[in-house]
């Protein structure tokens, strides 16, 4: 066969629409400040629970087998983004996220057994503690930083509306001249209760 090109993968949950344009909202505040930041478009935010990276086209379907049985172990569960904040500290911004609040102990258990169904396909658990967040932009330099600090204190108490979350997302990413493209591979519904 000809030479399949690897596709870049990674695991996340959907936002509603009403939840999306809430945060949009936000991003629209956080423009004025005028800070050099790569804003991501409301419609692309979600929330990734695991990068996979490129991985090779016949290892899709693995993936999706590891990840529906992951998904049918779970209760759905209710979560509620609020509160914003910066990567790692807001002297040294380089990630503006906006926080979660809800049933973080369901979104835990989903991540680890995400982490662990995916586990014997190859894929490294992190290390590092989950700090479930929605990466709203990245910085790319000073500009601006001290206004956009400003209005992130001053939005401290945002929040959107609670929504229920019932199955996890495979996302395939293109890099595209307008920022990353994001692509539903597969839906992985939770266990109905």
């Amino acid at each position: 066969g000809g030479f399949c090109p690897m596709i870049r993968t990674f695991v996340a949950l959907d936002l509603p629409m009403t939840v999306r344009q809430s945060l949009g909202g936000l991003i629209e505040a956080f423009r004025k400040s005028g800070a050099a930041v790569a804003w991501v478009k409301g419609e692309r935010i979600h929330l990734t629970l695991k990068f996979l990276g490129n991985v090779a086209p016949e290892r899709i379907d693995g993936i999706k087998d590891a990840l529906g049985k992951a998904a049918a172990s779970v209760s759905p569960f209710r979560l509620q983004p609020g509160g914003c904040g910066a990567f790692p500290s807001l002297k040294q911004m380089r990630v503006v996220w906006v926080g979660m609040k809800g049933d973080l102990e369901g979104l835990s258990t989903l991540r680890s057994r995400v982490e662990a169904a995916l586990a014997p396909l190859g894929f490294e658990p992190e290390g590092r503690r989950f700090r479930p967040h929605l990466t709203l932009g990245r910085v790319k330099g000073p500009r601006g930083n001290r206004e956009l600090t400003e209005i992130l204190l001053a939005n401290l108490a945002f929040e959107t509306e609670a929504f229920d979350v019932s199955d996890l997302v495979l996302y395939k990413s293109d890099l595209k001249p307008d920022g990353a493209h994001y692509t539903p591979l597969y839906r992985a519904g939770f266990a109905r209760g």
